[in-house]
């Protein structure tokens, strides 16, 4: 399940909750949140080392685009070499040569540029997506603690009204049994 999975499911254990009588709490399997929670934290860092795999992809991108540009250069420094090497066209020669290479160049530098532009664009893509990541996390973690909190404080609330209840039974029926002779006066 990645993380975007188990946020779901939390969302779906809170929907599926069962509503509590006062306010607008609901109760929830904690230990599943909590064991979902466990779980984005360890994924969080495989995809944090996902973003550092697509930044050295970027720099293999751009040493492959750099070395077929050289070898460009080359083939094309080779040709022209060749050409310039036929005294019969030797004008002619250095004039292709010059056309290729600098076609060769420009095919070079634009094989860069977009190598560059693609692996510029992955690692915004990812860094924003981790931010995100991380940002929904602890927004996520925090809005669970409060609803935990406000759930706790209702309960301890209902336990002292529930108590306070029992105390003034308790002293109803001792008054009654002292009033029917049951119990000695004090």
């Amino acid at each position: 399940m990645n993380v975007d999975q188990m946020y779901d499911r939390i969302e779906e254990l809170l929907d599926e909750g069962k509503p509590s009588l006062i306010g607008g709490t609901v109760k929830v399997n904690a230990d599943e949140i909590r064991a979902l929670i466990k779980e984005i934290r360890l994924k969080a860092p495989e995809e944090l080392a996902q973003a550092r795999r697509i930044a050295a992809e970027r720099k293999d991108i751009l040493a492959a685009a750099n070395e077929a540009a050289e070898a460009k250069i080359k083939e094309a420094e080779k040709i022209a070499e060749k050409i310039v090497s036929e005294h019969e066209i030797t004008l002619k020669a250095k004039a292709v040569a010059n056309e290729i290479i600098t076609e060769a160049k420009a095919q070079a530098a634009e094989i860069i540029e977009k190598a560059r532009a693609s692996s510029n664009d992955i690692i915004d893509n990812a860094q924003k997506w981790a931010m995100d990541m991380r940002s929904s996390a602890s927004e996520f973690v925090e809005n669970i603690m409060a609803e935990s909190e406000e759930i706790l404080e209702e309960g301890y609330r209902d336990f002292a009204n529930n108590l306070e209840k029992v105390r003034n039974a308790r002293r109803q029926l001792k008054n009654a049994s002292i009033k029917k002779g049951v119990l000695p006066k004090e």
